[in-house]
């Protein structure tokens, strides 16, 4: 009786840590964020699928990442060094802090109906 007591408790714990994931991890990077903290127009679209793009100046560079709530991991096509970038979101805002470390504040842009 205290194996399936203690089993049951291990299996609450565990389903309790999937739900807080689950509601802590509902901000997300999905989605088009436009450089706003800059002179020229550039964008990182983030897809469901982890695929992703880099737009400025009419070019676009295609790209997957990988991320964890604190470390951004982007591999650009025909690139075979991922680049690695510290972020967060904060107040509707994604900051990127690049290798210099600089803050880029990209903000997300709403989709058209």
């Amino acid at each position: 009786m205290k194996k399936y007591i203690i089993g049951i408790i291990i299996l609450l714990l565990i389903l309790i840590t999937i739900l807080l994931v689950i509601l802590l991890n509902k901000d997300n990077i999905v989605g088009k964020w436009k450089l706003i903290n800059s002179d020229y127009e550039l964008y990182y679209i983030f897809n469901d699928d982890k695929t992703c793009s880099y737009e400025m100046i009419g070019a676009k560079l295609d790209c997957t990442y990988e991320e964890n709530g604190e470390e951004l991991i982007i591999l650009y096509k025909g690139d075979t060094v991922e680049r690695k970038f510290n972020y967060y979101l904060k107040d509707d805002k994604l900051i990127i802090v690049d290798t210099v470390g600089k803050a880029n504040i990209f903000s997300k842009e709403q989709k058209k109906d």
